[in-house]
Order: structure tokens, then C-alpha cells, then sequence
């Protein structure tokens, strides 16, 4: 993929240190907007802000503005991350983060999920608002490949089988599973829960026809056929833990199976057993007291947790029995976490406006 892209590592190390950071450094505090995402090389000690944006020849920090919704790695590279944001598009980097570039899909300005191919590294979905958009050559140009008809509802979560990647799955604000077989061609519908909006979407890591979509107030649903037939998650909640209805995340743990994490408005909830039963991770907030953005599971070492809330990470090293907390290095809210698969000392931290700029769950 690297190669299909004109180089800017100088353009890069000239613009971190405008920014205020020198290049292959990393630093905890930076001047003026400190938002976009952020980069640790150490597990979470000390921190990166990288916000590099390169136009043509221009540098600006401007990535320091970007409001991160979701964010992507490609699956055969990497150092190529894709940032969905509300206000800037799709933006892309090449470099592991230390420069990122606007992906340009026309008349596109919030983007709400992105999904890279597995096996075709130039080919990356998006959704916006009520539209489905596909390229096929590393972001030059995009096609809008699908659209709901309903210009109220928009396409929250969207992922594609890394097994079989002609299989895409896209869930919306009104409750709909749709599937596509045929890398987007045509669509249809495969399950609709009743106005609830989907909130995650997540691929079992060792069989993908193994489906998990988490809901923001009817738990979370399985599939275990690619689609064909669902299974709802709610009443294996119990009274203990009703508020685990309200779905924020669904992740899988990389190392052991049919182990899943419920990041909730109780907090996160732990199944050994894909969903039959579950239990609270003690966390260092009564339950349902803070919102919990994103929860991330080193890849080679899942004792390793760490999650985000409005104003600390909290890291655990004994698979969420203890945590330590640490502040944030930003004055947003950290809105989503990932691992670098390759090194598990490399974290991305997403940033959104903090709480009062936002409302509800």
C-alpha cells in the first residue's frame, strides 16, 4: 500500500515539530488544540500528540482538531491507520501516525465507520450519514456503493470477513443488520431489532461466521451462520446487571475463545462462554457511575487491558482484576483505543469533545 503513495516522512518531521514535538519523539503536553489522536510507544507512559496534516505541500497541526469516531488499522500493514471523523472525512496515515491525509470523498465532511479489507489492502468501506462509499485504489477515488433511502437513518457500524471478504455486515441508527455478499454490490436486510440503534459490530478472531452486534438499549445479538439466523443476548444479563442492555462496545479477546467483553452503561461485563453467562469486572468506579468510551486487549498478552474514560486510562495487567489509573494526556475524552497487533507497546488513543459538549449514552 506504501508504495502506491508519494513519501512525506520529511513533510512529517517538519510539521511535529511546528507542532511542537520533534520527530520519533514523544511527548505529554502540547501547545493549543490537543485533540485528533494520540500515540504511546510504551504502553501508555508517555505520550504523542500526531497531528500532522499534510495538504499537497502544505503542513499545518490541524490534525489536533479532528474529532475521532472510529479508527482502523489495515490488516497487512501496520503503519496505514484510518481515522473516521465528524468533521475532517476519512483521514489516513501512512507512517504509524506521524502524518495523516485527507481521504476527499465528495461532499463528505463526518464519517461514522470504516472497514479495510483483509486481503485487498486499496479497498477501504465508509460510511456517512444514510451512504455506503467504497475505494478500490488506496482512497484516490471513492464510489458510493449503497445508500438508505431514509435520510434520517445513517449506517453506524460496518466490518468485513477477514475470512471471506466478499462479506461485509452494516448496521444503522434504526436497528438494521444488512449483509452484502458481493463486496458491496447489492444488500440485504438479515435481522432488524425494532428501532434500537447498533452500537458495535465485531467478527469472532477463529471462526467469522461468528457475528456479535452490540445495541444501545436491547443487548447484544449473535450469529453463528454468517447472518442467516440471530440470537439475542439480554435475558443472560439477569437483574444483576440490566444496564448491560445498553451496549457501547462488543470486543473479543484475541487469545482465548469464546471469551467477550461487554463495555456498558454498568461498565464491562466478561463471558467465558460466547454470552450464556457473564460477570462485572471490578473496576475502579461503582457501577454505571462513568461512561466508558473504548476497551483494548493486548493482542499477545490478554491479562493486558486498558480502557478510556472521560478524563483517565485505565491499564490492568491481571485480566481486569486490578487497575491503575492514569490521566489522560489530552483535555478531550478518549474515544477509542488500539493496540498496534505487531507491538503491544504501541497504543492509539482517538479523542472526542469531552461530555458536556455531548448528550445521552
Amino acid at each position: 500500500m506504501k508504495a502506491s503513495f508519494p513519501p512525506f516522512l520529511i513533510v512529517a518531521c517538519a510539521a511535529l515539530m511546528l507542532a511542537g514535538a520533534g520527530c520519533g519523539t514523544t511527548t505529554t503536553g502540547t501547545a493549543g488544540p490537543d485533540g485528533g489522536m494520540w500515540k504511546s510507544s510504551d504502553r501508555g507512559v508517555t505520550w504523542a500528540n500526531k497531528r500532522a496534516l499534510v495538504v499537497s505541500s502544505k503542513v499545518t497541526a490541524t490534525g489536533a482538531l479532528f474529532n475521532v469516531t472510529d479508527m482502523v488499522m489495515d490488516p497487512q500493514d501496520n503503519k496505514t491507520i484510518y481515522l473516521a471523523t465528524a468533521q475532517y472525512g476519512l483521514v489516513y496515515s501512512l507512517d504509524g501516525g506521524d502524518s495523516w491525509q485527507l481521504a476527499r470523498i465528495s461532499g463528505v465532511s463526518k464519517i461514522n465507520a470504516i472497514a479495510v479489507d483483509p486481503k485487498q489492502k486499496c479497498t477501504v468501506y465508509a460510511t456517512s450519514g444514510n451512504k455506503i462509499y467504497k475505494t478500490v485504489d488506496c482512497a484516490r477515488d471513492w464510489q458510493q456503493i449503497f445508500f438508505e433511502p431514509r435520510t434520517a437513518v445513517t449506517f453506524t457500524r460496518l466490518v468485513v470477513d477477514w475470512y471471506n471478504p466478499t462479506n461485509l455486515y452494516v448496521g444503522t441508527s434504526d436497528g438494521d443488520i444488512l449483509r452484502s455478499q458481493s463486496q458491496g454490490v447489492s444488500w440485504e436486510k438479515v435481522e432488524r431489532i425494532d428501532g434500537v440503534p447498533i452500537t458495535s459490530m465485531v467478527l469472532d478472531p477463529r471462526d467469522s461466521r461468528i457475528v456479535y452486534v452490540g445495541t444501545k438499549s436491547d443487548g447484544i445479538w449473535k450469529t453463528m451462520d454468517s447472518g442467516t439466523t440471530w440470537t439475542q443476548i439480554k435475558k443472560q444479563f439477569g437483574d444483576s446487571f440490566l444496564d448491560a442492555r445498553y451496549v457501547l462496545q462488543v470486543v473479543m479477546d484475541p487469545v482465548e475463545a469464546n471469551v467477550i467483553y461487554d463495555v456498558c452503561k454498568y461498565g464491562i461485563l466478561k463471558s467465558t462462554d460466547g454470552g450464556d453467562t457473564w460477570s462485572a469486572l471490578n473496576l475502579t468506579s461503582p457501577p454505571g457511575t462513568v461512561k466508558i468510551y473504548s476497551l483494548a486487549i493486548d493482542p499477545k498478552n490478554n491479562h493486558n487491558l486498558v480502557y478510556t474514560g472521560v478524563s483517565t486510562l485505565q491499564f490492568s495487567t491481571d485480566g481486569g482484576v486490578s487497575w491503575q489509573p492514569k490521566k489522560l494526556p489530552t483535555t478531550q475524552a478518549g474515544s477509542v483505543l488500539m493496540f498496534d497487533p505487531l507491538d503491544s507497546n504501541t497504543l492509539y488513543l482517538g479523542t472526542t469533545p469531552p461530555p458536556q459538549a455531548q448528550q445521552g449514552f
